[in-house]
C-alpha cells in the first residue's frame, strides 16, 4: 500500500473538455472491458488487471506473487516449442511495442502498447496470448532473478528510507499481508514449482479487468481482449481473499526508533485512515493538500521548514484504495533535531485536526486543484492510469466529469469533520530511523 497521494488523485484526474466517455462492458468470459477511444495518435495502450497480489502470498514464501510476475514474459512455449526470452525482446523491438507485467500488493498487470496499425497490433496481440497461455517459467531464469532480488534486499538492508517503510508498513498493517515485505529467506524458498502453481491456479479470464485507450474502436477492443486472455483458464482455481484492515483503538499511539548511521533522520508518522470509496474522500483530498500535500504552501512546510530550518522537505499525503489506505506525514532532519521535528509535526497535525483549515486555505487549494486537473491527462498513459483506477476500484463511470463539481462543493465544516473522524494524534504511529 506505498502510494504516493498524488497518484492516488489519478483515478479522479480527467478533464471534461479533454476526456472522451469511458465505455464499459463484460464480455462472455467474465472479463469487465473499460474503454476510451482517443483517435488523436495511432497508439492503442492496454492494462489488464488480475485480482492476484502479494496478499495471496504464502506467509513462508512471501514475493511468490512478484516473482511469478516477473517471469511471465522471460520465456514461452509456443506450439510444443520453447520461445525464449531474447526470442520475445527481439520480437517486441521489431513491433516498436512494449510488454511488462508487475504485481502490487492486490493486483498483478499486464501492460501492452503498440502503434494502432492491424498488422503491428495483431502480431502484439498473438505473441501477448500466447505468453499467457503457456509461460515457461525456466529454471535458470528464477534462479537469476532471484539472485537479483536476494541482492536488492541484502543492499536495501542498510538504506535508511527502506528500514522506515518495511517498519512504517508492519506498525500500520501490523498482521494484515500489506504489512508483510519479502526477506531473503521467503525469495529464497520460492521453487519452480511454485511458481508454476501459483499462476496455473490463480490467473484466469474471468475477473480480470481490462482497460484500453487509444486508437481502436469497441469492437477491435472487444476482439482484442478476447484474444489476449484466450489461452487462460475460465475460472481461477483459488481466488484471492483480503481481509478488511484493522482501524487502530484510541490509546494505541506508539513511537519506534530505530538507530542508524545515517546523518539525516528518516521520520514517518501516520496511521490507517479511509478507502477510495468512503464519502469523506473529498474532504479529506482539500485538507491534506492544506496540511501538507499542497508544497512549499502547506501549514507542514511552513511550520518544519520556513519557521524552524528543521528539514528541506515535509510532505504528508493520503492513500486510499479499495480496502483503507493509510495518512502518512514524513521528512528527514539532522539526527539532533529529530525529537524537535517530531514534536513539532505532531503540533501541527495535532491543531489541524482540532481547528481545520481557513477560508483562505480552502479557497487556495480547491483552486490549485481544480487548475491543475488537465495536467494530469496529457498522454494516453496517464489516461491509462485513470482509467484503470477507476476500474479497480469499482468507482462509477462519471467519476472523472464530476471530480472537479465534488471538489468545488467541499466545505471546511465537512473538511474539519473528516479529519476529526479519520485521523487521531492518539492513535498515531512514529517511526523514526536515525534516531540518536
Amino acid at each position: 500500500m506505498k502510494y504516493v497521494f498524488y497518484f492516488s488523485l489519478l483515478i479522479a484526474s480527467f478533464s471534461v473538455q479533454a476526456a472522451a466517455a469511458i465505455e464499459h462492458w463484460v464480455n462472455g468470459d467474465g472479463v469487465s472491458i473499460y474503454l476510451v477511444e482517443a483517435r488523436t495518435i495511432p497508439m492503442v495502450d492496454v492494462q489488464v488487471d488480475w485480482p492476484v497480489g502479494s496478499a495471496s502470498d504464502p506467509q513462508a514464501k512471501i514475493g511468490l506473487a512478484a516473482m511469478t510476475a516477473a517471469l511471465i514474459d522471460k520465456g514461452a512455449i509456443v506450439n510444443k516449442k520453447v520461445l525464449t526470452e531474447a526470442a520475445i525482446s527481439d520480437r517486441l523491438a521489431d513491433l516498436g511495442a512494449t510488454l511488462s507485467f508487475n504485481a502490487g500488493a492486490e493486483r498483478s498487470s499486464m501492460r501492452i502498447r503498440s502503434l494502432s496499425d492491424l498488422q503491428r497490433i495483431n502480431e502484439l496481440i498473438n505473441l501477448s496470448a500466447q505468453i499467457l497461455k503457456e509461460p515457461l517459467f525456466d529454471s535458470k531464469v528464477l534462479g537469476r532473478e532471484k539472485d537479483r532480488t536476494i541482492m536488492a534486499i541484502k543492499e536495501s538492508q542498510i538504506k535508511p528510507e527502506v528500514i522506515l517503510s518495511k517498519e512504517f508498513d508492519l506498525q500500520i498493517y501490523g498482521r494484515h499481508p500489506y504489512g508483510r515485505s519479502a526477506s531473503v529467506e521467503t525469495i529464497q524458498s520460492i521453487t519452480q514449482k511454485d511458481i508454476k502453481d501459483f499462476y496455473s491456479n490463480r490467473f484466469s479470464a474471468k475477473g480480470a479487468k481490462v482497460t484500453i485507450v487509444g486508437d481502436i474502436d469497441k469492437k477491435s477492443a472487444d476482439d482484442l481482449v478476447q484474444k489476449i486472455l484466450s489461452g487462460l483458464p475460465k475460472e481461477a482455481k483459488l481466488t484471492q481473499t483480503i481481509p478488511q484492515v484493522e482501524l487502530f483503538q484510541p490509546n494505541s499511539s506508539k513511537s519506534i526508533k530505530i538507530p542508524h548511521a545515517a546523518q539525516q533522520a528518516h521520520i514517518s508518522m501516520g496511521m490507517p485512515t479511509i478507502a477510495r470509496k468512503n464519502p469523506d474522500y473529498f474532504p479529506m483530498l482539500v485538507g491534506n493538500y492544506i496540511l501538507g500535500g499542497g508544497g512549499f504552501v502547506s501549514r507542514l512546510v511552513k511550520e518544519v521548514r520556513e519557521k524552524r530550518g528543521l528539514a528541506y522537505s515535509v510532505y504528508s499525503y493520503v492513500s486510499p484504495g479499495r480496502q483503507v489506505g493509510p495518512y502518512v506525514a514524513g521528512m528527514q532532519t539532522q539526527q539532533s533535531q529529530a525529537d524537535l521535528a517530531v514534536d513539532v509535526m505532531k503540533k501541527t497535525i495535532s491543531e489541524f485536526i482540532d481547528h481545520g483549515p481557513t477560508d483562505d486555505e480552502m479557497a487556495a487549494a480547491k483552486d490549485n486543484l481544480i487548475n491543475g486537473f488537465p495536467l494530469r491527462i496529457d498522454s494516453n498513459r496517464k489516461i491509462l492510469d485513470n482509467v484503470a483506477s477507476i476500474a479497480w476500484n469499482d468507482l462509477p463511470l462519471d467519476t472523472l466529469d464530476t471530480w472537479r463539481d465534488q471538489l468545488k462543493a467541499v466545505t471546511k465544516e465537512q473538511v474539519k469533520a473528516a479529519f476529526k473522524s479519520h485521523l487521531d494524534m492518539n492513535r498515531m504511529v512514529t517511526v523514526v530511523v536515525g534516531a540518536p
